[in-house]
């Protein structure tokens, strides 16, 4: 039987959501500040984090925000399990994000942005496009759907899970997380709670194959200092940074000053252009099929190293160049 405290806390969540979204404009920001605000768990730096994966990285048209902001909310919820530093932890969160990402394709078809609302970001007809009542009601229904879907995550402990790792075994690699680390290394620019958090983007959020965790973790790192807290802006100044966002996705000169998408296109152009795609099914030629399948595939790959290294290199060259 349906709890009717319950029922009425979630139609307030999901009626809020389209708010947030509006004011903001930018899916992966709006997720997470309602799951934070939904669970009473503010973290602002997270919401600056985000900035530039709203739309895929860099609007890049990969993983859809709603998905980004739902995958970090949920880490946020079992930080305190994370801080143990338990690998059976790590593999039940990285589970359980993967189960959020699969009901979302299942409810709405696909995980990616570009399949999701068939537009182009990096174009002046898509932008404009997005803004058309079918496309932008699209992203409000699928918000607010997703939003009552979350609250329904509080309270429940992480799946049980049996790893069997040996000690002989590598240490364990999480793409955003190593790139987060570098380039804090080289920048000074990081936070501990976002690098414990960032597990989730591991083969393309929860091993669905969508955004490569390592160009994640670079723009995620560009956001720290670049991003926006719609928290301390209204309506209007939050409008208007996320339309000046847009616009220097296609223009030669960034406006504005440094922000997440003007900062981030370099970084993308060039993981691009070495990669050959941004999403992690394209790049391994895999669907991995659990965390071990993935941890024996990036501890052996050469290609996943060089574009971790590609992305702690380029991600720390515009946080130096634009700060």
């Amino acid at each position: 039987m349906t709890n009717p405290i319950d029922a009425i806390k979630k139609g307030y969540w999901s009626l809020k959501a389209p708010y947030f979204l509006l004011k903001v404009q930018n899916c992966a920001i709006t997720t997470l500040e309602v799951f934070q605000d939904m669970t009473s768990n503010r973290e602002d730096l997270l919401l600056r984090s985000i900035t530039g994966l709203a739309g895929g990285p860099v609007g890049s048209g990969s993983t859809c925000g709603v998905i980004v902001g739902g995958a970090l909310g949920l880490a946020l919820l079992h930080d305190k399990e994370l801080q143990e530093d338990d690998i059976e932890t790590e593999v039940a969160l990285l589970s359980l994000v993967g189960d959020y990402s699969k009901w979302f394709k299942d409810n709405f078809g696909t995980t990616l942005c570009r399949e999701r609302i068939g537009i182009d970001f990096h174009t002046p007809e898509g932008q404009q496009r997005y803004m058309y009542p079918d496309k932008i009601g699209k992203c409000l229904s699928h918000l607010t759907k997703t939003v009552r879907h979350l609250y329904s995550y509080q309270g429940k402990d992480l799946p049980d899970m049996e790893v069997g790792v040996e000690r002989e075994q590598p240490t364990p690699i999480h793409c955003a997380q190593e790139v987060l680390k570098g380039i804090r290394s080289k920048t000074e620019v990081g936070d501990s709670l976002l690098e414990r958090l960032s597990i989730v983007f591991d083969g393309g959020i929860g091993l669905g194959g969508g955004a490569c965790g390592a160009l994640s973790g670079a723009i995620v790192a560009i956001g720290i200092p670049f991003g926006m807290n719609p928290r301390d802006m209204t309506f209007k100044e939050a409008n208007r940074a996320s339309s000046i966002s847009l616009k220097n996705q296609i223009v030669e000169r960034m406006e504005g000053g440094p922000e997440p998408y003007g900062v981030g296109k370099g970084v993308l152009q060039k993981f691009q252009e070495e990669a050959g795609s941004v999403d992690c099914c394209e790049i391994t030629g895999k669907e991995f099929q659990g965390w071990r399948d993935f941890q024996e595939h990036v501890n052996s790959s050469d290609k996943c190293r060089g574009l971790i290294e590609l992305s702690i290199s380029e991600g720390a060259k515009a946080i130096e160049q634009h700060r």
